[in-house]
């Protein structure tokens, strides 16, 4: 009988407690900053983000829960404390402090008696002859039922915010990086079970992720030891995670070729998808459709910017 096993990733959008952060750049996330982000909004957002981790895989919730945009542990607990108090106790999380200057960083809510962390370090990005800094890239090396070794990889690339061509350098930098360290574990061993999942700030054909990282977008054949992104169908029809003049598809999830062929693994293209429901939609007067962010020039209660993505895969 298959076992069934879930990953999801959510940008969360800011995701920061109320208090400030003198070493980060957090100030507009406090009740006197330009945000009033107050303790009645940050409990509205860990409410909303606990309905997304309930509801994206029903009747259960995910077993690996990738997190960006997360400014602490404080938030991360919070989240752990919202989810107990609903009943689901048996979750933890990895966390590591990044050097990124808005106190932003990637995380990872596990279930704890389906996944066991044998290893995690988080890989520090060192952007060259720049001042500013980055995320750091999460590895985790665990097992889950069937003892399987997998590796996980969270990340967050660098962000537009500064226009396409002047951000573009820093996202090839990270995604160079976080092959030179992918390809480690495989030169060690072809067949090992490898996800990527994050927030990239570029599309699967952007050259970051299409060159630099060497991700395949169709699949036959499939090599083991090469990387595959399972959302780059639902792009081709146009599907996206988050919106700008358009939708793009910046939060993927990309795999190792053995796990698309392994046989204790039953993992497939159709099995990932983007988590839409009207819930998490935005509709204005023009009848455009976008995530229902927490923020639209002013302060909407919505849930985030991005939408979560996810993975079903059922162990043999």
């Amino acid at each position: 009988m298959a076992i069934p096993f879930s990953f999801m990733f959510y940008n969360t959008e800011n995701f920061y407690d109320i208090m400030d952060d003198p070493l980060t750049m957090d100030d507009a996330f406090t009740p006197d900053g330009t945000n009033k982000w107050s303790k009645k909004r940050f409990n509205d957002k860990v409410t909303k983000l606990t309905k997304v981790i309930r509801d994206i895989r029903q009747p259960n919730i995910p077993d690996i829960i990738g997190l960006a945009e997360i400014e602490n542990k404080n938030v991360i607990n919070s989240l752990l404390v919202e989810m107990k108090q609903q009943g689901i106790t048996q979750y933890s999380y990895v966390h590591y402090d990044s050097p990124d200057e808005r106190g932003a960083d990637v995380a990872m809510i596990y279930n704890s008696k389906t996944f066991k962390v044998l290893e995690s370090i988080p890989i520090h990005v060192h952007l060259p002859g720049i001042e500013d800094r980055t995320r750091d890239i999460l590895h985790i090396k665990g097992i889950i039922p069937g003892d399987i070794v997998i590796h996980l990889f969270i990340t967050h690339f660098p962000s537009r915010r500064e226009g396409t061509d002047l951000s573009e350098r820093r996202r090839y930098f990270v995604a160079s990086e976080l092959r030179n360290e992918v390809y480690k574990v495989l030169e060690k061993n072809p067949e090992e079970n490898i996800i990527i999942m994050g927030d990239f700030n570029d599309t699967p054909d952007d050259n970051s992720v299409d060159e630099v990282l060497g991700v395949e977008k169709t699949f036959d054949p499939i090599e083991k030891s090469k990387l595959y992104n399972l959302l780059y169908l639902r792009y081709k029809k146009g599907i996206g995670s988050t919106y700008h003049k358009g939708w793009l598809l910046f939060d993927q999830i990309i795999v190792s070729g053995n796990m698309l062929s392994s046989r204790k693994i039953d993992c497939k293209p159709e099995y990932a998808d983007i988590f839409n429901p009207s819930y998490l939609l935005h509709f204005d007067n023009d009848r455009r459709v976008s995530p229902n962010r927490t923020y639209r020039g002013g302060y909407t209660g919505g849930y985030s910017d991005h939408l979560p993505i996810y993975l079903h895969i059922y162990l043999k």
